[in-house]
């Protein structure tokens, strides 16, 4: 091989690769792991690895079948390295990339090769690499917008468990299509005959309209996910409004009362009578609404959450204290949330009310640190706990707890960390996520 044809094959690549690395990269631009020099390396070492392995497939049909599966597994390994995201969304994008690709191969064999040999020359000659650059700009923009639109629903932790089987349908779409290609002698002699032709283009059209169906897919679920996220946080909306008026309520009868208070006050003691005194003030003191500060944290659903649950505690004799960094825009939805914290609340809250001595608190901390959301729960409990194997079970049916059973779902489907810990007398519940969110700051406030 002269210099000459050792350069056309570089620049051959150069526009084979390039369209397919933007594709590739476009739907996790937020999910990289590199800065931009750091990636641009890895693509630069992608690359004379791809340039290589091209040049080393002249020798034979079978050598290009060969090298076909090196190039995607340099792929995937290009996009594990990358990409911080499931392998199975790695492969999802990775086989539909590789679909398109063999698709624009083919109809660029069957121009260069077969229809413009004439003009074109040797194969990964300029001209030829001039067809191939055009096979991509007529074809290219559907494409990419469809690789942008996808952007959104990986980013969305909702499709998470979706993603664990979908790769299997392009990946179907790949395998059928590389072993007609290859069992009809490579791409040059498949792209020979019009009707392989014609064959090709129908069937990648059946794999774009397969991707485009199940993105539609994923938007339903996005969709119904939002709505019910919506529903949860006007329904805590609600519930702050409650019991923002119940206390309103409260504070004008203890103003309405108070007077007389006053007056029965003035008499035991111009009576000398300390003990009735004593025995007044206290029944008097029980009567005072909750003293229990009506925000704890910038996310409206779970602050009203932590309200509700913050009364509950008063109207039981539990100490409750709260200091919580949650921010309003988190990754983790107001969904999500509420599960989370109303079933580690209502936990702690009913281990408190079955334990008979007076000691009975609630302790909360939330604060945000590295991308890391830390979650710890302290409260006092009876003492008995009852577990079948790694699982609680529940004092109220003696069957596996639901809550416990809800909070490990939802620490699991953001990849968090969930720990439980007790005691004789104390139960702890830490919880560590990895969410960002848009006010990225690892200041902790206390409310």
């Amino acid at each position: 091989m002269n210099i000459t044809a050792f350069f056309e094959i570089c620049i051959y690549e150069l526009v084979d690769i390039i369209p397919n690395l933007i594709l590739a990269l476009v739907p996790f631009k937020d999910f990289l792991r590199f800065s931009k020099k750091k990636l641009a390396l890895c693509i630069i070492i992608l690359y004379l690895l791809l340039a290589l392995s091209r040049i080393l497939s002249q020798s034979s049909p079978a050598a290009a079948a060969f090298f076909t599966v090196l190039w995607m597994i340099l792929y995937l390994g290009f996009y594990i390295i990358s990409v911080k995201s499931q392998v199975s969304k790695l492969l999802f994008v990775l086989l539909t990339i590789l679909n398109y690709t063999s698709f624009i191969v083919v109809i660029f064999s069957y121009f260069a090769y077969h229809r413009l040999a004439g003009i074109t020359g040797h194969p990964y000659s300029l001209p030829s690499t001039a067809v191939l650059g055009l096979c991509y700009l007529i074809s290219y923009p559907v494409v990419y917008k469809m690789m942008h639109d996808l952007q959104p629903l990986i980013s969305f932790p909702e499709n998470n468990s979706c993603w664990k089987f979908l790769w299997m349908l392009p990946a179907t779409f790949c395998l059928s299509y590389y072993y007609n290609l290859y069992a009809n002698g490579g791409i040059t002699a498949f792209s020979a005959t019009k009707n392989n032709v014609l064959f090709a283009v129908f069937f990648n059209f059946g794999a774009l309209f397969s991707t485009w169906l199940i993105m539609r897919f994923l938007y339903e679920i996005n969709a119904n996910s939002e709505l019910k996220s919506e529903n949860y946080q006007l329904s805590m909306q609600f519930l702050q409004y409650e019991n923002l008026k119940e206390r309103i309520e409260d504070a004008r009868r203890a103003k309405h009362d108070f007077r007389q208070s006053l007056a029965v006050i003035q008499s035991f003691a111009l009576c000398n009578n300390q003990e009735g005194l004593l025995n007044y003030l206290n029944n008097y003191m029980s009567t005072v609404p909750a003293d229990t500060p009506l925000l704890y944290c910038e996310n409206s659903a779970v602050n009203a959450l932590l309200v509700y649950y913050a009364d509950m505690a008063q109207k039981n004799n539990i100490t409750f204290s709260a200091a919580a960094y949650y921010p309003s825009e988190s990754i983790l939805s107001d969904t999500d949330a509420v599960v989370l914290f109303g079933n580690l609340m209502e936990n702690a809250i009913e281990a408190c009310i079955r334990r008979m001595v007076p000691d009975k608190y609630v302790r909360l901390r939330i604060t945000q640190f590295q991308g890391m959301l830390i979650i710890t729960l302290d409260n006092s409990y009876s003492g008995q706990i009852h577990k079948e194997e790694e699982d609680f079970i529940s004092s109220k049916n003696g069957q596996k707890g639901i809550g416990t059973a809800s909070v490990k779902k939802i620490v699991s489907k953001y990849n968090g960390i969930l720990k439980f810990q007790y005691d004789d007398s104390q139960f702890h519940a830490s919880v560590m996520l990895p969410v960002k969110t848009k006010e990225d700051s690892y200041e902790q406030k206390t409310y």
